[in-house]
């Protein structure tokens, strides 16, 4: 038989999720949300790219939404290239804790959005606040940091304006360097962009987690997973170097006290 004769069967390309939580409680309302919605919906063409161009990761988006209540924009994740922005409104209280819950009881092997990703890319996680959580936020993240899903997410907190809590969302990503302040639009415009792109094209050469929540291809899984989220903590502190109205980490907080054009 020829080499010719055989049927070659394409290898199965990985998932990588793609989690983006938006606070959209009152205080979000006018230019700030208006801000999200626009920067999120430029940037779904150019994440459609990466998945087209990436032969080993297909990328898979969900968007949750918290103010009063927390919910789920998709009933199941969306394939980058079918995915379609839909305008946010922005009213209610900051229930952070309700979507810390919701988003721990998606990212299970067991059921929900991760039910059947055996072999996926660590999920990657951003999420998005002008404020502070007005409900049990560090209750649900005692909960979700059982997750192994969670454990191995690269995780990336937006502040917008001076509001935002910056140790609220440092607990979140555990990572300082992980945490953005944007002071104005066009700063919070360029974080998302950054933070969806780089972190999507960062997560998409990591290695894969099996369905037990354990990393394979790697014979130190905690070192790769350091070295990621390094990564793209460098890659974008370079890619947001110029970008007046944005600070990192400690000095996010330092400089809000300065500097707001969002109020």
């Amino acid at each position: 038989m020829a080499l010719t004769d055989y049927e070659l069967i394409p290898t199965a390309r990985r998932v990588l999720n793609l989690f983006m939580m938006v606070d959209t409680s009152g205080s979000m309302s006018g230019e700030k949300i208006a801000a999200v919605n626009d920067a999120i919906r430029n940037v779904i063409p150019i994440i459609s790219t990466i998945n087209d161009d990436n032969p080993d990761a297909e990328i898979k988006i969900s968007t949750l939404t918290f103010a009063s209540t927390a919910n789920w924009i998709n009933s199941t994740p969306v394939l980058a290239s079918d995915f379609k922005w839909t305008d946010l409104d922005a009213e209610g209280w900051t229930c952070m804790g309700d979507a810390t819950r919701e988003l721990n009881r998606q990212l299970s092997h067991k059921h929900g959005f991760l039910a059947s990703a055996s072999g996926s890319y660590a999920p990657v996680i951003i999420l998005l606040s002008d404020g502070a959580p007005t409900d049990d936020f560090y209750g649900a993240m005692s909960e979700i940091m059982t997750n192994n899903w969670f454990k191995h997410s690269m995780r990336i907190a937006i502040a917008i304006g001076a509001d935002a809590d910056i140790d609220v969302l440092k607990t979140f990503t555990g990572n300082p360097e992980l945490v953005f302040r944007a002071q104005n639009i066009d700063a919070l415009k360029a974080v998302i962009k950054a933070t969806v792109v780089t972190s999507s094209m960062v997560a998409s050469r990591s290695s894969s987690v099996g369905m037990s929540g354990t990393k394979t291809g790697t014979a130190a899984s905690g070192a790769t997973l350091i070295s990621k989220s390094e990564e793209a903590a460098t890659a974008l502190a370079e890619e947001l170097d110029d970008v007046a109205g944005l600070s990192v980490g400690d000095e996010a907080l330092i400089d809000s006290l300065d500097f707001d054009e969002f109020d």
